[in-house]
């Protein structure tokens, strides 16, 4: 059987006992509560509030019947040990009560309760809202907070809240500069400091690399201070690459994002530019340039052969070597070493020296085409002198008289006996001449076209020998007879 929150005591003509002692006296009588049912207390289920702020913890009686007066209201919290005590209690006509020193009446007030300017002692109250503040928000004031109404006729109802102190971190992230190593190392630092519960961090990379995280104990007792370190191999290559933190925390709307840009020192990555396989004996204002990638920057170059020789016409002005006059002692590997606080990075460049400049792409270009140029319209000269040389000897062939063109004696051409002999060397030549055509249609004779071509054919011949063109003798068949032979 629970005992009412009021408990009369003996003599004291209806007064209550305010605040009741931790055991009620002999003279307080139990009584039960009725009716609990009927009447209803609504409070959140969970409030949140800042680690030394102020907090509200809502409690208000719904509305019931006009027969129920709430005769009194309590406040208990059971802390996380499970150790239930009373904090606070209000009566309508005697006010506020606040029985525990921690928290007391310095941190604890009721909003509304008793806030009317009606209210005064002895007076009843309608007591609706009974919504308690409390300040300055510890950790040990978290836990379960229930609001109990003590009413009659309907006795007691009640609603519990759970009270979460929470506390929003602080965060940063930074670089760790290393050294370039091939060991994994950490190389950038994130941390979320003063929160509660812990925050969550995560990282954003394109590198492959993993997060070791730490808690400790924050500034304000129940804090944690989170610290993850993004840890990775650091080569060359990681220099300058942007990594982010991600720190998510309830107490933040959205997550917070922190950039980090990664810090790797390492010696000199050395090349030589500058030789482009075209120096020549006597070229002058030659240069190689040593090109550097490091961190720090580089303290010194140095220029030296692998031969052990330096050409006099070299000169070394920092980062650049110059060959004012390109001699057979350039024909060597030179060495470009480079220092910087890390180490020492190198480079080699063999040079061949020539004889003569090697001719561009450019000059050989022209004089390539030119030739090809040159060939084509030669062959196309020859092809077509030779097509009209054949095509002439056709065309006279098929009008000679013994040609393709004529036939027998039907067209009045002459014949070719088989058993006619022509010999060139001066024998005897058997010939039976052709009776001669008919004039063409223009007046011209077969032996006036057969001139004129034979005069087009001499432009595309070679002249005979001033003896032969002496001694021959044109046919009109277009065969030539020697004038000195003896004809049978």
């Amino acid at each position: 059987m629970k005992l009412s929150p009021v408990c009369l005591a003996e003599g004291s003509r209806g007064r209550p006992v305010f605040p009741w002692p931790d055991s009620p006296p002999p003279w307080c009588q139990p009584r039960p509560s009725q009716g609990a049912q009927d009447v209803q207390v609504r409070v959140p289920p969970e409030v949140r509030g800042n680690l030394g702020g102020t907090v509200q913890l809502p409690c208000h009686l719904l509305p019931s019947g006009p027969d129920v007066r709430v005769s009194q209201v309590t406040w208990l919290h059971v802390d996380a040990t499970g150790t239930s005590r009373s904090v606070a209690a209000f009566h309508p006509s005697y006010g506020p009560s606040f029985r525990s020193p921690k928290p007391g009446e310095e941190r604890l007030s009721f909003v509304t309760a008793g806030q009317s300017s009606g209210t005064r002692q002895g007076t009843e109250t309608e007591l609706r809202d009974a919504t308690l503040a409390l300040r300055g928000l510890t950790v040990e004031d978290e836990g379960n907070y229930t609001c109990e109404f003590a009413t009659f006729p309907s006795g007691t109802s009640r609603g519990t809240t759970w009270l979460r102190a929470i506390a929003q971190p602080q965060n940063h992230a930074e670089t760790q500069e290393v050294t370039l190593s091939l060991e994994p190392v950490p190389v950038a630092r994130c941390v979320s400091e003063g929160g509660r519960p812990p925050a969550r961090i995560s990282w954003f990379s394109p590198l492959d690399g993993e997060a070791r995280e730490s808690q400790v104990s924050g500034p304000v007792p129940g804090t944690v201070t989170v610290t993850s370190r993004f840890t990775l191999v650091p080569l060359s290559r990681a220099d300058g690459v942007k990594v982010t933190c991600k720190v998510e925390h309830e107490s933040f709307e959205e997550p917070i994002l922190l950039p980090v840009t990664l810090s790797v020192r390492y010696p000199p990555e050395v090349s030589i530019s500058g030789y482009d396989d075209n120096w020549y004996l006597g070229r002058s204002e030659a240069t190689l340039n040593c090109d550097v990638r490091s961190k720090p920057e580089p303290t010194g170059y140095d220029w030296s052969t692998t031969a052990g020789v330096f050409p006099a016409s070299a000169v070394a002005q920092g980062p650049q070597l110059i060959i004012h006059s390109v001699d057979k002692l350039v024909n060597t590997t030179f060495i470009c070493t480079v220092t910087n606080a890390v180490g020492t990075g190198r480079a080699e460049q063999v040079v061949l020296v020539r004889d003569t400049p090697r001719a561009s792409p450019r000059d050989v270009g022209p004089v390539v085409w030119g030739a090809v140029g040159g060939t084509l319209l030669v062959l196309l000269l020859l092809a077509g002198g030779s097509l009209a040389f054949i095509l002439l000897r056709v065309r006279r062939r098929r009008k000679s008289p013994g040609g393709g063109g004529g036939g027998g004696g039907d067209n009045g051409g002459g014949s070719y006996d088989p058993k006619t002999q022509v010999f060139g060397n001066g024998g005897p030549v058997f010939w039976t001449p052709a009776a001669p055509g008919p004039l063409k249609p223009d007046g011209k004779d077969e032996e006036d076209e057969e001139e004129e071509e034979e005069k087009a054919e001499e432009g595309l011949m070679l002249p005979p020998p001033k003896s032969l063109e002496d001694d021959m003798e044109s046919q009109l068949d277009g065969s030539l007879i020697s004038r000195r032979a003896i004809y049978v």
